[in-house]
């Protein structure tokens, strides 16, 4: 029965995603009618300036090589100082693409571009976390769980996915993977205190089971 409940939870948590990724397309296929792609574009403001100064830039470097390679041509005598020319190049380079880099990521993201993410995420979480822990249950292979509980870990993507969506703790839903693969007597007031700080219904049936196991 314990199997029952846990793959139940998993089944309800996948549903809800699918039933979001659906909600998600609808809407964008809604806000693609209506043209909201190119209105939302007419709002970003783009800035020339930085490219012109990178080109002012490429261009001074140029003329550096170019320098550079007429400099032992030269009469004695004359000294052309190429250093700082250098770098006042490289500057007008270096700035304004980091710059750009910057701007880019702190450009605000309209809403066409907050639903595409949250739908790629909820795919990601779906393929990357829930299928994988159905299929790990419903076999009771461990060592399914023991790779997702590293992947939470290890993973900022799969990690982001699970914060995003309020899945629940990614740590403690790897710490909770753990306890599980690694039961055992010992461990039995871990479990009970991860189960009462958990939010993932899914691991906290899981869990749960070892609970009911003991008699606790």
């Amino acid at each position: 029965m314990g199997k029952e409940k846990v793959l139940g939870e998993i089944d309800r948590r996948i549903k809800r995603l699918e039933a979001e990724i659906e909600i998600v397309e609808n809407r964008l296929g809604y806000l693609e009618g209506i043209g909201a792609p190119s209105k939302y574009q007419v709002f970003r403001k783009k800035d020339y300036s930085v490219y012109y100064l990178m080109l002012m830039g490429v261009w001074m470097l140029v003329g550096f090589l170019a320098l550079m390679s007429i400099r032992n041509r030269l009469p004695a005598g004359i000294n052309v100082p190429l250093l700082p020319y250098f770098f006042i190049s490289l500057t007008l380079i270096v700035f304004p693409l980091i710059y750009v880099i910057w701007s880019r990521q702190r450009e605000p993201k309209t809403p066409m571009d907050e639903l595409v993410e949250r739908e790629r995420l909820a795919r990601l979480l779906l393929s990357r976390f829930y299928f994988p822990l159905r299929k790990a249950v419903e076999e009771g292979d461990e060592n399914i769980l023991k790779r997702l509980a590293d992947e939470l870990l290890s993973d900022p993507i799969l990690a982001e996915a699970v914060g995003r969506l309020n899945e629940g703790d990614p740590k403690l839903m790897a710490y909770a993977l753990y306890l599980y693969s690694n039961r055992s007597p010992e461990l039995l007031e871990e479990v009970k205190e991860t189960v009462e700080r958990l939010n993932n219904k899914p691991l906290k049936a899981l869990l749960s089971e070892l609970v009911g196991e003991s008699g606790g």
